[in-house]
């Protein structure tokens, strides 16, 4: 494994920063609407906002301006979290000067916004640098080995050249045929289900598919998946979180972002998938935002009884990289463990857990 060391600075980011921060002679720009270009604003005086699904319009006396619209000798900040690399090739091949706002969260004393799902990292694998490695040692094949190195360096760095690959790929987020079996008449649990697009690549990959639980906190998420899916029989809704007991949490819900917290404004009804199942399963995924070791911990009978296919979003939380893989092999030791990447940015990390052979 070729790790970085946690010092390591891309010198041409730094340069940039400095750039963007201190000079008055070049005019400066944010690409991208969203919190994260509030926070920028906060310290810094930008001459305008880019953003190339709106119309020209004003937003307190800044315009906000198409890609075009911008003086080629000006240095553009882009904060996009979804295609990071598709947003920063385009600017190169443009010719402007541009940086991440993760870099300026690196190279700058602002008190800047986190980026999503990142805050943490820093100070979680300098003390459990060790548990990271040993993650590492538990995967099954090369492939799953790069992409881990390629991660972590990129959370350690905030240079996105360590992301050159990754593509979005979510059609093939859970069904990665490298990986996971053919199952027929497959039982599906569907965690964090949202308005139903997993399921539905459910029903294309599996078309014999026996049963889909498709569990959603928001109800009118749950809404939409059963318009979306309304053609289709053996579907379960469950408005409900999962959890490791039955229990009402709140949720944060956010334009971009929602995370399930202790406190908050919507109330929430979890419950244990042993508890709301309680049928052999083939195959659980889960993605409910920072939940998923609660989640694991609430189906331990049934991954006892049913030995399914894991399919595990690590991303949300730091410890989440070796407390996931711990947490499974001390309810059954017997899986093999994947990791695949299916995002341009910071999202989208999959751990997998396939049964191994008896």
């Amino acid at each position: 494994m070729n790790l970085i060391k946690s010092d390591y600075i891309n010198e041409k980011d730094k340069e940039l920063v400095d750039l963007f921060i201190h000079s008055q002679d070049v005019k400066k720009y944010i690409l991208g609407i969203n919190k994260l270009t509030k926070s920028v604003k906060k310290f810094i005086e930008v001459d305008g906002i880019i953003d190339d699904f709106s119309r020209v319009q004003r937003s307190r006396k800044k315009e906000i301006l198409k890609i075009e619209d911008v003086p080629l000798a000006a240095i553009i900040l882009w904060t996009a979290t979804g295609s990071p690399l598709e947003v920063k090739q385009r600017l190169d091949e443009m010719g402007f000067k541009n940086i991440s706002y993760k870099a300026l969260c690196k190279y700058s004393s602002f008190d800047l916004v986190s980026p999503p799902f990142i805050s943490d990292f820093k100070d979680n694998f300098s003390h459990n640098r060790e548990k990271y490695l040993q993650t590492y040692d538990l995967l099954s094949d090369e492939k799953s080995k790069a992409i881990f190195t390629k991660v972590i360096n990129f959370k350690i760095s905030a240079d996105y050249n360590f992301m050159e690959g990754f593509t979005n790929d979510h059609l093939g987020q859970y069904f990665d045929k490298e990986i996971v079996p053919k199952i027929k008449n497959i039982r599906f649990v569907d965690g964090g289900g949202y308005v139903g697009d997993t399921s539905e690549e459910v029903i294309k990959n599996y078309p014999d598919f026996a049963k889909i639980w498709l569990i959603e906190p928001i109800p009118e998420n749950i809404r939409i998946a059963k318009r979306e899916l309304a053609s289709f029989e053996n579907i379960e809704f469950l408005t409900c979180g999962v959890s490791n007991k039955k229990e009402t949490l709140y949720f944060n819900e956010e334009k971009s972002f929602s995370t399930i917290y202790g406190k908050g404004t919507q109330s929430v009804a979890v419950d244990t998938i042993d508890n709301i199942i309680n049928e052999e399963v083939d195959f659980i995924k889960l993605d409910i935002e920072g939940a998923e070791q609660d989640a694991i911990e609430g189906a331990k009978q049934t991954i006892l009884d049913s030995h399914p296919v894991l399919a595990i979003c690590i991303y949300h939380k730091a410890e989440d990289w070796y407390k996931i893989p711990e947490l499974v092999l001390s309810i059954r030791d017997d899986y093999k463990i994947y990791l695949r990447h299916y995002m341009e940015g910071i999202f989208e990390t999959v751990m997998y857990f396939i049964p191994s052979p008896k």
